[in-house]
């Protein structure tokens, strides 16, 4: 007869090892069981048994036993792949101690059973009872050998009944067959939740791969996705920057001017799109830390303050010194969302922004003056494209996408977000997050440059980094229409041999992240290794930078993202230190012509 007909197989390979290993890891305690029962029995057998006879059994098992404990150490420290290659084998050596186990039990009985004794009778039942019980669990991932140590003493406990030779005898026999069944049907059902167990973690560890391979890809698709889009809605923008400055006062300015609108307002939907792709495939990974609101609201007040200011609402903000527990990107998203949703449904009054604390909490709240919201529709306002102060869908009020971003990054940050409204007074959403302890900051003064106004670019040499040609272009007529000369290339590599063969350093490095050579932080170094390592820089990306943002800044390279409006890129050009000289301007100008 097949073992298979018998018992439970492992359903693959996988399952099989996993079964190895899970009885070498907890037959601890069954080989210190049985090296105790060693020693008992030597002790109720050492007047009963010739002493000879008693060394060699007790010699035999205690080399069985060592043999045993090595291996135990061995099979959980083999990796998967050595595993694998010996499974067959582990699985001979694990039958065949298990034979010689139950051998020895045997042989125990055959010495020590006694027919006018029914103490010895009771000592050789309980001698085969614990070891079946305490077998089943240990064994149980390998059921062929609790066969082979069973099958010994199943034969020859009943047979020395039956030898007795009377009915106690033959009563005795049978219940020992019945435990031995009994303790083997346990076993055997053992044996077979433990594949079944072991067969749905895999199995579930086959869907988490699967499941993290898709949210891998999707984050691929995302990446490849945002740049793909952004590129020509990046060069779209430039061209009618550029259009726009070169029909200045002439009726066609108004066109370019639309068209600019226009391409900011297609980046608004496309940005808006990629997060809740970015949000619901898994990609973003909030890193939460202490951070000051102050620093925070420092950066929101002069935006909303001017959008507000030029909706005719009132801006106001509640400064405060609490901290808070967030990641501070994600935080900020989540509150431009709110501050924009609030300004775009104020007619009249204006916008609060404030903060206060609850306990161990910070609720942070935005109050508009809008129209306020019915309560059967406040759910329905934190899904995607839902306005419904929008029939028309007119997109100066957005896409109705930002609650929606808003919504899940609640989730994802586990800070939840309420709101209360009434129809005709306004609405007040909040955000409730944890109180942070405060940390200590630097009190220096921001960098002069980020307050500096904007300055002539006449003159401004920039190299420029760029493998995508429309992109290139465009943004190379921009710059001269701006007065400044421009070197740009696809790849750094030819650029950088132009500038060492003209003796000529510029003065702003720009480039573009994914280039088709390396990436922008490499196309920066090798520049900067020749125009000099304090020459300003800028890297733009159409996806979101693998970079952490320390980093760069610690590189001093200023990160932006596309389609970067034109008059972002001129106040960068604009805010750092002129050019060296005004004769060198002229040089580096005649030689670039």
């Amino acid at each position: 007869m097949r073992w298979s007909t018998l018992i439970p197989e492992p359903a693959d390979a996988r399952t099989r090892d996993a079964m190895l290993r899970l009885f070498y890891a907890q037959s601890g305690a069954s080989l210190a069981a049985a090296a105790l029962l060693v020693v008992l029995l030597c002790a109720y057998a050492r007047d009963r048994v010739p002493a000879w006879l008693l060394a060699a059994w007790a010699l035999a098992f205690a080399v069985l036993l060592v043999l045993r404990a090595r291996w135990r150490r061995v099979v959980p420290r083999l990796d998967d792949s050595t595993l694998a290659a010996g499974a067959l084998a582990w699985q001979r050596r694990t039958i065949a101690s298990a034979g010689l186990t139950g051998l020895l039990w045997s042989a125990a009985m055959l010495m020590v059973f006694r027919r006018a004794e029914p103490s010895s009778q009771m000592f050789a039942a309980m001698l085969a009872c614990i070891t079946g019980v305490a077998s089943i669990n240990v064994m149980a991932p390998q059921p062929r050998a609790f066969l082979m140590l069973m099958a010994p003493m199943s034969l020859t406990l009943p047979g020395l009944f039956i030898a007795m030779g009377s009915w106690a005898g033959l009563y005795y026999a049978t219940l020992a067959l019945a435990g031995a069944a009994l303790a083997t049907s346990l076993m055997l059902r053992h044996t077979q939740l433990l594949h079944e167990s072991h067969a749905m973690r895999f199995e579930r560890e086959a869907l988490l791969a699967e499941t993290q391979a898709a949210r891998d890809a999707q984050a691929r698709f995302l990446a490849a996705a945002s740049h793909d889009l952004r590129q020509p809605v990046h060069a779209l923008g430039l061209l009618a920057a550029q259009a726009e400055a070169e029909l200045h006062g002439r009726r066609a300015a108004a066109t370019a001017s639309q068209l600019q609108s226009m391409a900011q307002a297609l980046d608004g939907l496309i940005e808006a799109l990629l997060d809740v792709s970015r949000l619901d495939s898994g990609a973003v990974v909030p890193r939460p830390r202490a951070l000051p609101l102050a620093t925070l609201f420092d950066r929101l007040a002069p935006e909303f303050a001017v959008l507000a200011d030029a909706r005719g609402l009132q801006w106001r903000l509640r400064p405060t010194p609490l901290w808070v527990h967030s990641d501070e990107m994600q935080l900020e998203r989540m509150l431009r969302n709110l501050l924009s949703n609030a300004l775009n449904y104020s007619v009249q009054g204006g916008v609060l922004l404030a903060a206060r604390q609850r306990g161990g909490q910070v609720c942070l709240s935005v109050w508009d003056t809008g129209p306020g919201i019915a309560p059967e529709h406040q759910a329905r306002i934190f899904d995607e494209f839902v306005q419904l102060q929008n029939p028309g869908r007119d997109r100066r009020r957005g896409h109705g996408l930002g609650l929606s971003i808003v919504a899940r990054l609640s989730r994802l940050l586990q800070h939840p977000v309420a709101l209360r409204s009434r129809l005709g007074r306004g609405s007040c959403f909040s955000v409730t997050l944890p109180l942070a302890v405060p940390l200590t900051l630097s009190t220096d003064p921001p960098p002069v440059a980020a307050l500096a106004p904007l300055l002539p670019l006449q003159g401004r040499s920039v190299a420029l980094v760029e493998d995508d040609e429309a992109v290139r272009n465009a943004t190379v007529a921009l710059l001269r229409a701006w007065g400044c000369v421009v070197w740009a290339d696809a790849a750094v590599a030819p650029l950088l041999l132009r500038l060492q063969a003209e003796g000529l350093r510029p003065d702003r490095l720009i480039s573009d992240w994914r280039l088709e050579e390396g990436d922008g932080l490499r196309a920066i170094a090798a520049l900067r290794g020749w125009a000099g390592a304090g020459v300003p820089a800028l890297l733009i990306s159409g996806e979101t930078l693998p970079v952490p943002p320390d980093q760069l800044a610690a590189q001093q390279i200023t990160a932006a993202r596309k389609p970067l409006p034109a008059s972002a890129l001129r106040a960068w050009l604009s805010a750092e230190a002129v050019p060296r000289s005004a004769q060198a301007v002229g040089e580096i100008a005649g030689k670039a012509a």
